[in-house]
């Protein structure tokens, strides 16, 4: 028998046989090779056969990389009335480390793949930085600080190809506190030939416990696209190339706050105590309040670091401080705090008043040493209280001496205009009561409906405290005050304040001022100032000056 027979025997089965025996066949490649240990690598796997189900195994990968991502798809072509199949998977590898490595062979359902060989070289920081399409930079100053004082760090990223996308990790030290410093910067810088374009992003640290701070590493997970890629697309259908990269963590040594520093402890690059007044110079005039705003700001400090600069007591004065202003700013290389302090101050009486230095001891860490600012001691001249005061009486012993005629003639005059003017008031006064319908008998009116006005204003102050609308409370306490001192009504709370005697509802209705001013208004509550209104007010107003005096002063005094 012919030996050629059962081959062609076989063959013949396998052309008749209606494709049902086909010849499967299975590629696989990766998109780069070798590749650095901070990179990703993409594996593509090709079979020209419908998968059925069938799942790529990639279980014996884990062992020396990370599988970031897996995707499947199907293509199917027909061509000349024939169809063809194809299946694909990409897997997107992260090594773990550097080497050379085996990839394979991977089974898809009853099939394997061939196996590959891929290298490894070490990370990014190791190589050469102009084979770096993308590379990490931090610096971190100063490397030794003070507890609670400022360390700036930067991040800048150089990259020499487009991101198609880009995520940063968190930045968060232990045992401090950060801030991002400004925007980040962006500009052009060449390396070795190789221009790249950089991203500054700039964070500051306060560290809050003595002994060494370990500044974490950035890391970064972007996908870089291809040279000649459209960005647009890539970020359409997840193309690029993948990087990974991630810095060194920093050291720093962090000391404790040295002996020779305060019992208030700030340490900062510059530190100004300034004060402002509502005049320049100011005008004090007793028992009128005035505005003395106290200001501490401080470059390398957040604003709550900064503490309290009212003094608890001023001679000659009594001081209503209002809720503080506190406020961080962060600029492109450091943070700025500043403490603003506003405090109604009310003079006792006319005279000179002393104000005494005030200081801010603080710790200067460039030069590292002690350091003091301060307001000078001032001493400010008070005006006395406007009196309203009668003109004064001309006095006939001061007067020269004259003839006698003459001092008779003038006594005549007088008398005549003094009778003149008696005799006009008269009858003013009839001819108003007249067009009024009152008569000379009828009660007088300006001792009741005062008072009634005044009980009615002082339910409607109690009833707008109860509401706890600040602005409303104001608004019927001004009311109430004019009707209560209508000569010298207050215009505002501080003043009205100022013309309480009793402590405890002065520093209420100051409180009520405050919270008109503040951002929290709504957390206000009329309840404590409801409390105090009628023990100092009452329901009676203080005895009114009258506008015009009962009776003529004499011409001629004894």
């Amino acid at each position: 028998m012919n030996p050629r027979i059962p081959a062609l025997v076989a063959a013949a089965a396998l052309m008749l046989g209606d494709g049902e025996i086909e010849a499967r066949t299975i590629d696989v490649r990766l998109d780069r090779n070798p590749i650095l240990a901070d990179e990703t690598v993409r594996l593509t796997v090709e079979a020209d056969f419908q998968a059925d189900g069938a799942r790529l195994d990639v279980t014996s990968l884990h062992r020396d990389f990370e599988v970031l991502g897996q995707t499947t798809s199907t293509h199917v072509a027909i061509e000349n009335g024939s169809q063809s199949v194809r299946t694909e998977w990409t897997i997107e590898l992260a090594p773990r480390r550097s080497g050379r490595f085996s990839i394979g062979p991977l089974e898809v359902g009853s099939e394997r793949t061939p196996a590959l060989e891929l290298e490894v070289l070490p990370p990014a920081s190791t190589a050469p930085q102009s084979a770096r399409d993308v590379f990490l930079e931090v610096e971190v100053t100063p490397r030794e600080a003070y507890v609670q004082s400022q360390i700036v760090c930067v991040l800048r990223i150089y990259r020499a190809a487009e991101f198609l996308d880009a995520k940063l990790s968190d930045f968060n030290p232990d045992a401090a506190v950060t801030y991002r410093l400004g925007k980040d910067a962006t500009y052009a810088k060449v390396v070795d030939g190789r221009r790249y374009r950089v991203i500054e992003r700039r964070f500051a640290v306060f560290p809050q416990a003595s002994g060494p701070l370990s500044i974490p590493a950035f890391r970064l997970d972007a996908r870089v696209a291809e040279p000649g890629a459209a960005s647009t697309m890539g970020r359409l259908f997840g193309e690029g190339r993948r990087v990974r990269l991630a810095t060194q963590p920093v050291d720093v040594m962090v000391n404790p706050r040295p002996d020779a520093a305060s019992t208030s402890w700030l340490p900062a690059r510059t530190v100004t105590l300034s004060e402002e007044w509502s005049e320049e110079p100011p005008r004090l005039v007793a028992g009128e309040p005035v505005t003395w705003t106290l200001r501490l700001a401080a470059t390398g400090l957040a604003g709550e670091q900064l503490p309290e600069i009212v003094p608890s007591v001023l001679p000659g004065a009594r001081i209503y401080p209002d809720q503080p202003s506190i406020v961080t700013r962060t600029g492109a290389h450091a943070v700025h705090g500043e403490r603003i302090q506003r405090v109604a101050m009310v003079p006792g009486a006319g005279g000179t008043m002393t104000i005494p230095e005030l200081q801010v001891a603080w710790w200067d860490v460039e030069a590292d040493a002690p350091r003091i600012a301060r307001i000078p001691e001032r001493t400010i001249e008070v005006a006395p209280a406007p009196v309203a005061a009668a003109a004064p009486r001309p006095s006939l012993a001061d007067s020269p001496a004259a003839p006698e005629t003459n001092a008779q003639s003038w006594q005549i005059v007088s008398a005549t205009l003094a009778l003149a003017w008696l005799v006009t008031i008269g009858a003013l006064v009839r001819v108003l009561r007249q067009r009024r319908g009152v008569e000379p008998q009828s009660t007088d009116r300006s001792t009741r409906e005062p008072s009634r006005d005044v009980a009615a204003a002082r339910r409607h102050a109690l009833e707008a405290c109860q509401g706890g609308d600040p602005r409303a409370v104001r608004d019927a306490l001004l009311g109430w005050a004019a009707l209560v001192w209508p000569e010298s009504p207050p215009r505002d709370l501080i003043a009205l304040a100022a013309q309480i005697r009793e402590e405890p509802l002065a520093a209420e209705i100051l409180t009520l001022d405050r919270a008109l001013w503040s951002a929290r208004s709504g957390d206000w509550s009329g309840r404590s100032l409801a409390d105090q209104l009628p023990r100092e007010l009452g329901t009676e107003p203080s005895p009114r000056r009258r506008s015009t005096p009962t009776r003529l002063p004499s011409l001629h005094p004894a």
